[in-house]
């Protein structure tokens, strides 16, 4: 039986990932201080596809003309608001279905600087 675990990854792990960019599968989010709106659209396409992972935490610059320059992890100020945030709203009438659970949200720490990693199976 697969696991929904969310694997832990390190800041090189993340960054490779980002030098990827964004893609059907990965949505970066600055998130400074809550969860964005747009987040729920993005959950909603992952969730009725074949899943991703929303980054919280990361800033595209669209000016970029590379994937090296595109993102800067610029973390989330207070990780346990965003998170409890997300469930509250996660659990409330505005998600039709929770596809979710505790394993699926994790923090990624990046020089002192924490990214809120969803992944939505």
């Amino acid at each position: 039986m697969a696991s929904n675990k969310v694997k832990e990854i390190n800041r090189n792990e993340l960054n490779n990932t980002l030098l990827c960019g964004e893609r059907i599968s990965l949505e970066c989010k600055k998130a400074k201080n809550e969860v964005p709106k747009s987040v729920w659209e993005t959950y909603s396409s992952f969730a009725n596809t074949l899943g991703g992972d929303i980054l919280l935490g990361v800033e595209e610059h669209l000016s970029a003309e590379d994937n090296a320059g595109r993102f800067t992890v610029v973390g989330v100020d207070n990780p346990m608001k965003i998170k409890t945030d997300l469930w509250n709203t996660m659990n409330s009438d505005k998600v039709s279905c929770n596809v979710l659970v505790d394993d699926d949200v994790s923090e990624i720490d990046v020089d002192g600087k924490v990214v809120v990693c969803i992944h939505v199976p």
